[in-house]
């Protein structure tokens, strides 16, 4: 508040929690299918009296407000929906319950906060995925489901997935397979008229329908009823009555063995899609591509689709071809299995899962250590919270010897358990009495090296209710922790009779550990029989200390899988517990990992490349990526297999390879969502390409959930197309990278129809992605080394122009440069080899891989022995090659590697010519070649002395056509910076990933010739090493090569003056709540100059919080005042008469963080490290003020004089504080208070928008001095801002 002259104004903005009866009651965030669209929100109304929801809006999660007239009735439910068409057929609701759609989307854990028309929070949640949340919620086809509408529907045990048994499933099997009675009649015409009649029960079979025994087909051998369709016919109908006699449980699964494809009805209605096209299908349709194998469908409705008594399944089963050579179909109608105990979402009806009788709340559940030794207590803790009181807390744990693996599925799992109460009594483990949290002690003795404990509680309140955790819908039912001392050295020789190397345990653990734990015959049946190739067998992971508990794990690869002896393997994690994985710089992925692919460094088909210790594998991925393509990460890792007794056994000669230790692995990406997820790219289909048709690893929620979208861009650039359909279908620049690194790595491997991986994005787009990197570094022709999408450079020349010059990009910043500091290829294989080899070490883990595996006797007879063996020949398709080795050892490896991608051929080069000497490198210089380019330009610096980070200036010389006379004219330029870091460079930082030249800092292109640059000082770290080039283009759009690079290192400029002078006067960080408003638009932040000099703030940026860089201009006066905000308009609307001087990026954070204004990365001007507790003002936390600059303060800021703030404004400038008190005392009323002065009167006025016209209310004119209370209704009106003025009274 302000006064001026005789006027005062005060604007209120009423904000708080209120008591309402309205709850989020159900939440679907994650449909399954994808594809679905019917995700929603369900509200209900647990109170006594109607509620007016117009104008009510969600401020978090989603966007949408009520219209208005919208009302919800005491115990009635109101849903949201992302596609309110949909939701109202799937489920059947009434149109008047559902709403939307909504903007955004719903995430698998985010905020969801319900405000009223006035902006008052009526309900959150801040929901997660996984223990405590519902895990069926997370991509099962469950929504998850408020218990009861009174419970606190902020804690995730509030909640389960729709559906959800309370106790365990008894097994229920409706429908055998392998059974007789079945009806089939020949695909030869459709079977009914309507062509749907057949698949109800009443329908009347003619002459055309037998009688058979399933399974029924034709090819395979399995086949109980034989076919004669191949040539004749491609699909095949079949009925079958089935009896129900007991309560029909709310989810079944139907599980379909077939081979090509099927569609499942019961009762008519659909159940089950296996790999056929969406939409009708006729009987001359066709399949996809389908092995004959098990698929399993949840049914989570079933209770509403199957009858007690007589039902009918039908099934239309289809052939991928005419005239395939077999056909398979068979069914079975069961209840799912303990992974499975969910069911369907119910919106706009009771929660399935309602009842009144509620099991105690758990969460915050715990093991400590997280990783014990052996000896060490274990103390197991959970916060436990009951309003009937909690009656008892059981521990029951399961202890797992190393050699005696029990897998979930045996009946052992069952057995075993033993118990432990829990107490709360600050005593027997507890740490403090009546704090709700609840523990036990698990013995010393049970702590054994190598042992698995597994955990899970059992809680119940004093009226019986109870619950066992975790909760029945987790494919983990139960905690765990891993007992270990820690990595032992290990002594090893490259032969049996060798000399023998003590490998100490910093060696051993120098890499990332994964612990696989799991039974013996198991892990030889999954790695070396090929009757169990593709079987998923059940195992334990432990990695960094985390236990992930009852995972699967196979083999991997296609042709591969057993040629080298040390194979590869997959493993699939648990819904909602992926693996959260660190790269090896120990740096955490973005997202969780719910498949992983470990391959064995063991380059199955190359022998010669036995020794490289999978680098070629690495240093291909990473260079695709590193070159700004789409690539998997991939990280090497140590892994160990605790499927004995023995961690290292002694005494038997071939004891060094019998233990735990497998070695190293290479951990590669698996493209899934994950991948898409972790690098911020749209949703959309990933298709692993396997014999040209598309095997899905990844669903886009708004495309084809069939291949045909594959098929059609295969057939596509198979043909010849317009450069309009090439630039529409597929990304270009990463394609062109693709082929680029292919070349440099020789990828003989790759092949049409082969070998890669495909991203469609949601724009149309086709992303190529590496895959299968076992074949690299190879001088010879095998494959095709290439797709058919090259197809687009031989039919349009300008597209042959764009891919030559990312060609001559990648040789000049990657391959060209041999300096030391550059970032060169040789830097780049240092780097990675570094994590295996680390410099100065005589014995590393390379060494542990060559003595483990060159004699192992697992080992292949091809590879064995062959660890750099010099010279080695090796045979591919297109002819025989030898390699030599500088010296037998890595380092003789990893120089074969850089002269292989660097001009070291001094002969003639051809394709296939057979010598390593540089055939990456000359390969792609060939495919770069091109006569038509400008002469290389040259680079100078012009700024000033010291290349001071905030005055680099550069020049080049004029452009010059080269020698060609149509190629005369000047069409563009490009400048571009890069920063080179590593271990020669001045201030590297040790321990942080190494940077190139590849990837700039800055690029600027021009089509007008820009003979002098400015490199702006926001891209530029004090201290960095630096490249500057240049390049120019011809007329043809043909670029020259890069100039030759300008190096130079950051320096600082004279900071003095704008540190001595600047500060932050007043920063607006959490704004108030604000109806159908974003409350970030009122963030804002003002600079002051508090100096006695005039500072130019040109050029300076924000480096760490917001994102803001000071125009070229700005300058800032003693005492004057330069404001930023995140929405001008907004804040302009709300301060009348405001400049706002410039917007901002990102939004301040709600929970404090750190600000910093700079010269350059490194260099300061400012820093503010603000806070949201105590001593931080906590008005500023959301209730409408901001803080403000205040020596006197003990944080050196205080909360702004009003509300609102003052933004534009000294908030010192304020001589006197009007107190007004807002309290609320009604579901629908607030009462405002403040003193007032005699002699003044008093103007209440309010308004529903800021900015409009504002309506008197009511005035008060005090006869003395006094307190004024005044109440205001609210939620069923439109007014949320209240203006207070005073006068004089005249």
């Amino acid at each position: 508040m302000t006064f001026r002259s005789s006027k005062l104004t005060l604007l209120l903005v009423w904000s708080g929690v209120i008591n309402a009866d309205v709850v989020i009651n159900e939440v679907h965030y994650d449909a399954e299918p994808k594809t679905a669209r019917i995700e929603f929100i369900e509200l209900y109304n647990a109170g006594g009296k109607t509620q007016y929801l117009g104008g009510w809006y969600f401020s978090n999660g989603i966007d949408f407000t009520f219209p208005a007239n919208t009302i919800i009735k005491p115990g009635a439910h109101l849903v949201i929906a992302e596609n309110p068409s949909l939701l109202r057929n799937q489920f059947q609701i009434p149109s008047d319950k559902v709403f939307g759609p909504y903007a955004g989307s719903l995430s698998d854990g985010e905020v969801l906060t319900l405000r009223n028309s006035i902006g008052n929070q009526v309900d959150r949640v801040d929901y997660s995925s996984g223990f405590p949340w519902p895990t069926a919620a997370s991509g099962a086809g469950s929504s998850m489901e408020l218990i009861h509408p009174t419970l606190d529907n902020d804690l995730g045990g509030s909640w389960r997935s729709a559906g959800m048994q309370s106790g365990p499933i008894s097994p229920m099997i409706l429908l055998r397979s392998d059974q007789n009675g079945w009806s089939y009649r020949e695909g030869t015409s459709e079977p009914s008229v309507p062509p749907s009649a057949w698949r109800r029960l009443g329908f009347k079979e003619d002459d055309s329908w037998k009688k058979g025994r399933a399974p029924i087909g034709y090819g395979d051998g399995d086949d109980r009823t034989i076919l004669s369709m191949q040539n004749q016919y491609t699909s095949v109908y079949l009925r079958r009555e089935f009896n129900v006699n007991e309560k029909v449980p709310s989810a079944l699964v139907i599980r379909v063995y077939v081979d090509d494809g099927a569609v499942v009805w019961i009762n008519g209605k659909e159940v089950a899609r296996v790999s056929v096209p969406s939409g009708p299908l006729r009987h001359d349709s066709l399949a996809n591509d389908h092995e004959a194998k098990w698929e399993e469908v949840l049914i989570p409705n079933a209770n509403q689709i199957i009858n007690p008594g007589k039902n009918i399944i039908s099934i239309h089963v289809l052939n991928a071809t005419r005239g395939s050579s077999d056909l398979s179909i068979d069914v079975e109608l069961r209840t799912p299995s303990v992974d499975k105990n969910f069911g369907a979402p119910t919106p706009g009806t009771v929660n399935s899962v309602f009842t009144e009788n509620v099991p105690p709340q758990t969460r915050q559940v715990k093991n400590e250590p997280e990783q014990p030794q052996e000896g060490d207590p274990v103390r197991i803790s959970a916060k436990v919270t009951d309003p009937d009181g909690v009656a008892s807390v059981m521990l029951s744990y399961q202890i797992v010897q190393p050699g005696q693996y029990i897998r979930k599925t045996d009946s052992q799992y069952a057995d075993n358990w033993k118990e432990l109460r829990m107490n709360d009594v600050g005593s027997g483990g507890d740490v403090k009495a009546g704090d709700s949290i609840y523990s036990a002690i698990i013995p010393r003795s049970v702590q054994k090296h190598r042992v698995l404990v597994r955990y899970r509680l059992h809680v119940q309140d004093k009226k019986s209710n109870a619950v066992t955790l975790p909760y029945s819908d987790d494919p983990q039912p139960n905690f765990a922790y891993f007992c270990y001392n820690g990595i032992p050295a290990w002594l090893g020789s490259n032969r049996v009779n060798g000399k023998k190397e003590t490998f100490s345990s910093d060696i051993m653990q120098s890499l990332p550990t994964y612990h696989l734990i799991a039974k013996s015959s198991d892990v030889t049946n999954s790695q070396y029989n090929s009757a169990y190739d593709m079987v998923r067998f059940k195992g334990t992971l432990v990695y960094d200390g985390k236990v992930y508990d009852h995972i699967d794990f196979r083999n991997r690869g296609e042709f591969s899988t057993y040629v080298s002896g040390k194979n590869k393997w997959r493993l699939y994690f648990n819904r909602t517990r992926g693996l959260r994985a660190k790269d090896n710089y120990g740096r955490p992925y973005k997202e969780r990992k719910k498949t992983i692919n470990l391959n064995g460094c063991a380059a199955p088909w190359m022998p010669v490349n036995r020794g490289m210790a999978g680098m070629e594998e690495a240093v291909g991925f990473k260079l695709y990526s590193l070159a700004g393509g789409l690539a998997p990460h991939a990280d090497f890792i140590h892994l160990r297999v605790v499927d004995d007794v023995e961690e290292a056994p002694t005494g038997s000669r071939n004891a060094q390879y019998e233990g735990d230790l497998w070695g190293l692995y290479l951990s590669v990406e698996h493209t899934d969502s994950r991948f898409l997820d972790e690098r911020d790219i749209l949703d959309g289909n990933v298709y692993k390409i396997e014999r040209s048709q598309g095997d899905r690893r990844n669903q886009g929620p708004t495309q084809t959930n069939t291949a045909s979208d594959w098929n059609t861009f295969r057939d596509g650039y198979n043909r010849s197309q317009s450069i309009r359909w090439w630039r529409a279908n597929i990304h270009l620049p990463t394609y062109y990278t693709f082929r680029c690194i292919n070349r440099i790595v020789s990828n003989v491997d790759i092949r049409e129809g082969w070998n890669k991986v495909f991203y469609h994005h949601p724009d149309g787009q086709w992303y190529p992605i590496p895959w299968d990197l076992d074949m690299l570094i190879i001088p010879e022709t095998h494959w095709q080394g290439a797709i058919n999408i090259e197809k687009s450079l031989s039919q349009h020349r300008s597209l042959k122009i764009e891919f030559k010059n990312r060609a001559r990009e990648l040789l000049d910043l990657l391959l060209d440069d041999a300096s030391l500091t550059g970032g060169q290829i040789g830097q780049f294989i240092g780097e990675q080899a570094r994590f295996i080899d680390p410099p100065g070490q005589e014995l590393t883990f390379v060494d542990v891989d060559q003595f483990m595996w060159n004699y192992h006797p697992r080992t292949a007879g091809s590879h064995r022995g062959q660890f750099y063996v010099s010279p080695k020949s090796q045979n591919n398709i297109g002819g025989t090659w030898t390699r030599q080795l500088t010296t037998k050892d890595f380092q003789g490896m990893m120089q074969h590697m850089l002269d292989f991608m660097t001009d070291t051929d001094t002969d003639r080069w051809r394709i296939g010519d057979g010598d390593p000497k540089g055939y990456g490198y000359n390969y792609l210089e060939h495919e770069a070649k091109w006569t038509d380019i400008p002469d290389t330009p040259e680079i100078s610096y012009i700024g000033a002395e010291g290349f001071l980070l905030n005055e680099l200036k550069f020049r080049t010389t004029p452009f010059s056509p080269g020698g060609l006379k149509n190629n005369q004219i000047f069409t563009g330029i490009q400048w571009r910076l890069a920063e080179i870091s590593n271990p020669q460079t001045p201030y590297y930082e040790v321990g942080k990933p190494w940077k190139y030249e590849i990837q700039s800092v800055w690029e600027l292109e021009s089509d007008s010739f820009l003979s002098e640059v400015y490199v702006p000082q926001n891209v530029i770290r004090k201290g960095g090493t630096y490249r500057a080039r240049v390049r120019m283009r011809n007329g043809t759009m043909s670029w020259s090569h890069w100039s030759s690079p300008l190096d130079f290192v950051a320096g600082e400029p004279d900071l003095s003056l704008l540190r001595g002078s600047l500060v932050i006067n007043e920063i607006m960080y959490h704004p108030q709540a604000r109806s159908n408003a974003i409350d970030s638009d009122y963030e804002f932040l003002e600079i002051k100059n508090i100096g006695t000099r005039t500072t130019d703030l040109s050029g300076l940026f924000f480096s760490s919080g917001i994102k803001f860089i000071f125009p070229k201009g700005s300058t800032l006066a003693p005492g004057q005042l330069f404001l930023i905000g995140r929405n001008k308009l907004a804040l302009e609307s709300v301060y009348p008469g405001l400049k706002v001087n410039g917007v901002f990026e990102g939004k301040l954070a709600n929970q404090g963080e750190t600000l910093t204004l700079s010269a350059g990365y490194g260099a300061p001007v400012l820093t503010l490290d603000y806070g949201d507790n105590e001593p931080w003002p906590v008005q500023a936390d959301g209730d409408g003020y901001s803080l403000v600059l205040d020596s006197e303060s003990e944080v050196g800021y205080r909360a702004s004089s009003s509300l609102g703030g003052t933004p534009g404004v000294d908030d010192s400038s304020i001589t006197e504080r009007l107190l007004i008190s807002i309290d609320q005392i009604s579901s629908d009323q607030i009462r405002l208070s403040f003193k007032a002065q005699a002699g003044m009167t008093y103007s209440l006025l309010g308004t529903g928008v800021l900015g409009k016209e504002w309506d008197m209310l009511t005035t008060f004119e005090p006869k003395k001095d006094q307190l004024i209370k005044h109440q205001v209704p609210f939620n069923q009106s439109d007014i949320r801002f209240f203006k207070v003025k005073a006068t004089t009274t005249p």
